[in-house]
């Protein structure tokens, strides 16, 4: 038997703030020192500015941290787990009526497993348990659409300790197919190269050779159909990303977790993927807690990333390493979020130009420059599929 209390401690441990962590906060405290004292000094001394310049640069740019996550990788390989594996114990047996088959998932505040309720026929089922809150429970359960995850049942008990029930319908995310086609491409790449034939070129997928995009395309149509209900419901996601988006056994797109990444949580746990598709003014509120008010092109903007991932196989901005603290990390994505223009620059083979548009349109640092709603994602997309489907020559867009 499994019990609440040996579980609330195993979720609790998610918690504890890592050596390493620790060290991302010491490094951070010098380098706004740094940065500051170098600022003072520059009203009067060009050089001194210069150097400022040079130092702020370097922060964003990406080359110190990863100097720094080489450096700690090398003095203290035991604390940096790279391969992603868990080092949290697995758990099986029994919860409630739940008989634990196996965990398929974990989060920083709460752990996902394939379960069967014993009370229903021994229903294969999805339970989420963790410290997620009412609020979380109420938004699962007020939405029912076909593109995003059904609820059967939520609890929260005297404990605090939160469960929610949802069919299984299998594990496969829109994360799992995107690494798979990158190590096809790659595969593809490799086997040009030996061949003495040109490879797939700097990028790691290709319009020209990809029969994906037709399918990415329905699924991202989708997931704004999911995200436009949602919006009419007074709901924002604000969670967009691959590992989000279930491809279930029908070979639709449904999206989960719904608002579930709170405020108070973000601003301690917020680190790497989390970050790489939050929106600038999601940064600002979440993690360097400014007054800043979100909307529905907060979630625009998270689906942009997503969409740019699937389409030019890599992330339009990535996230600082996990040795920064969050506050650090947030400071940096808000300088690279600022350089969009130039992630659109190089021309990508066989990339409809009305695709390039969409998503810079959705990647807009200022809000005002990007679609004011899902709704008008939803038609622009829309119009793509239509020339794709009218067309006989491919993508003549």
């Amino acid at each position: 038997m499994l019990g609440r209390f040996y579980l609330i401690s195993i979720i609790g441990d998610m918690e504890t703030i890592s050596d390493s962590e620790t060290m991302g906060l010491a490094m951070e405290t010098a380098q706004s020192d740094q940065v500051t004292s170098k600022a003072a000094a520059s009203a009067d001394q060009p050089e001194a500015l210069n150097r400022h310049r040079q130092l702020t640069s370097l922060l964003t740019s990406g080359e110190l941290e990863q100097k720094v996550n080489d450096l700690l990788e090398e003095l203290f390989p035991q604390r940096l787990n790279t391969t992603g594996e868990s080092s949290e114990p697995s758990l099986s047996g029994y919860f409630d009526q739940y008989e634990l088959l196996e965990e398929i998932g974990q989060g920083a505040f709460s752990r996902v497993f394939k379960a069967i309720d014993t009370t229903l026929g021994n229903r294969l089922i999805v339970l989420k348990i963790g410290k997620l809150g009412h609020r979380e429970i109420g938004t699962a359960g007020r939405l029912n659409h076909k593109y995003i995850m059904p609820v059967y049942s939520s609890t929260i008990d005297e404990l605090g300790v939160t469960t929610i029930c949802m069919p299984y319908l299998g594990r496969n995310t829109l994360r799992d197919k995107l690494e798979d086609r990158y190590q096809r491409f790659a595969r593809s790449n490799r086997t040009s190269c030996s061949a003495g034939r040109q490879g797939i070129s700097e990028f790691p997928v290709s319009w020209k050779q990809d029969s994906d995009f037709p399918i990415l395309l329905k699924w991202f149509e989708q997931t704004c159909l999911a995200l436009q209900y949602a919006h009419n419901q007074c709901v924002l996601h604000l969670d967009v990303k691959p590992s989000n988006i279930l491809l279930g056994y029908c070979g639709n797109a449904l999206l989960l977790d719904f608002n579930l990444a709170r405020d108070e949580f973000l601003q301690r746990h917020a680190s790497g993927g989390t970050l790489s598709y939050m929106s600038p003014e999601q940064l600002q509120k979440c993690i360097l807690q400014q007054p800043v008010k979100l909307d529905e092109r907060s979630d625009v903007y998270s689906l942009g990333v997503t969409m740019f991932e699937a389409f030019y196989g890599f992330l339009p901005f990535h996230s600082p390493g996990p040795t920064l603290r969050p506050r650090l990390q947030a400071q940096i994505m808000l300088e690279r979020q600022q350089r969009v223009e130039s992630l659109f620059k190089r021309a990508v083979p066989g990339m409809p130009t009305r695709v390039r548009r969409l998503l810079q349109k959705c990647l807009g640092f200022q809000r005002a420059s990007r679609f004011d709603d899902v709704s008008q994602v939803l038609a622009e997309l829309r119009q793509i599929i239509k020339r794709q489907n009218s067309k006989c020559l491919p993508w003549l867009i």
